[in-house]
């Protein structure tokens, strides 16, 4: 018996068989009001379990990290995220065996789990521990999958972790048709600054070649917020940007702020921008559940949303700094907040405020071309 395999962990993960077969005697103890056993671990949550693993991962903490995961993969045996998870903790053990077996389980759920894959690939193409005699030269396969190996590490530890890389992005212009948005003092529309950047993005991604760049709307018409982020996971975006002008009752409020989806908004004053932009809901048909109906497709969000937002608030950042830098208008930093547009986003996504059209020097400000290629140009750095 190879040395590791005592090492591997006496819980074993349920079959997908095993896991709808608890599911069904949970049910029907429900459904004939019988005492039915069920495992005590059960009552905890899969997910919670997995993002406190994920942390546990992150701080290096693996054994602890692979006990935590553990129950997570007992708990729910169709999450190829959590498997992954579990993978990840043993192979920072350094037990590559259980390693290769969690990754082939997240594979098996999702066949498309290129990380998991490159993984498997990664270990199995190195002798693993315990298989072959130490004293045995090494293939020129073997050979060259451990300086693939290498290299990987050591661009890993360049990269500061598994960087994300924007090839596919989405651009929105926010409001449109009769939804105006913000008016300025001067008769300036919301509307039609948003679709002027828009428009000046997508070309100059065009132009640079190495991002596809995608618009919500090409004109002025008016395009429902569930249906804009839909456009985004239709085209498969790596990031989603919607694009917007600040407003604020004090004519002196003005400057630059990105923001990022969240459950909570970070001030009150977020929170108020939020219900500005989210107002327009009014006229979309069909965006809420009715009342007691179960919202299947939010319940499938949420396993990938919080993910999706912690990368938001990275890429905010990014672009708050691209921004402030560029351009002559002050800087607000970044926010968060529940914004519409970006919740049902499958990627990450952020919300730019790029000045205060109430503002009356940057109303005149967002008239000029040469402000709006700046502003352009900023995104593009952000994206590239």
């Amino acid at each position: 018996m190879p040395k590791h395999a005592a090492q591997l962990s006496p819980v074993t993960p349920l079959s997908r068989r095993q896991f709808l077969g608890v599911g069904l005697r949970g049910a029907a103890a429900v459904a004939l009001g019988s005492m039915v056993p069920i495992a005590p671990a059960l009552a905890a949550n899969a997910f919670d379990l997995a993002l406190q693993g994920q942390d546990l991962i992150q701080r290096k903490s693996y054994r602890e990290a692979v006990a935590v995961l553990e129950q997570a993969v007992f708990l729910d045996a169709t999450s190829d995220w959590a498997f992954g998870l579990l993978g990840r903790a043993y192979f920072g053990m350094g037990r590559l065996p259980a390693a290769v077996t969690a990754f082939r389980a997240a594979l098996r759920i999702n066949p498309g789990d290129t990380y998991s894959r490159m993984m498997v690939d990664m270990i199995t193409q190195r002798p693993l521990p315990g298989a072959h005699g130490s004293s045995r030269p090494l293939t020129a396969r073997e050979k060259a999958a451990r300086r693939e190996a290498e290299d990987f590490r050591r661009r890993l530890k360049a990269d500061g972790g598994l960087g994300y890389r924007v090839s596919r992005v989405v651009i929105d212009a926010g409001h449109g048709g009769f939804d105006s948005g913000a008016v300025g003092a001067g008769g300036l529309q919301e509307k039609a600054v948003t679709l002027a950047l828009a428009q000046r993005i997508h070309a100059q991604l065009a132009r640079d070649g190495r991002v596809k760049a995608f618009m919500t709307r090409t004109g002025d018409y008016y395009v429902p917020l569930s249906a804009r982020t839909v456009i985004a996971n239709q085209h498969r975006a790596d990031l989603f940007i919607s694009i917007h002008i600040n407003a604020s009752t004090n004519r002196k409020a003005g400057g630059l702020e990105t923001y990022f989806c969240s459950e909570t908004a970070s001030s009150k004053e977020a929170e108020k921008v939020a219900a500005t932009e989210n107002a327009v809901l009014r006229f979309d048909a069909g965006h809420a559940s009715a009342p007691g109906q179960l919202d299947l497709e939010d319940m499938l969000f949420k396993l990938e949303q919080k993910n999706n937002w912690k990368e938001s608030g990275r890429f905010a950042a990014v672009f708050q700094d691209r921004m402030k830098a560029a351009l002559p208008l002050r800087n607000r930093g970044v926010q968060s907040a529940n914004f519409f547009v970006l919740r049902k986003a499958k990627m990450p996504s952020i919300l730019l405020e790029t000045g205060f059209i109430s503002h009356p020097d940057e109303e005149a400000l967002l008239r000029r071309p040469d402000v709006l290629d700046g502003i352009s140009a900023a995104v593009v750095k952000g994206v590239a």
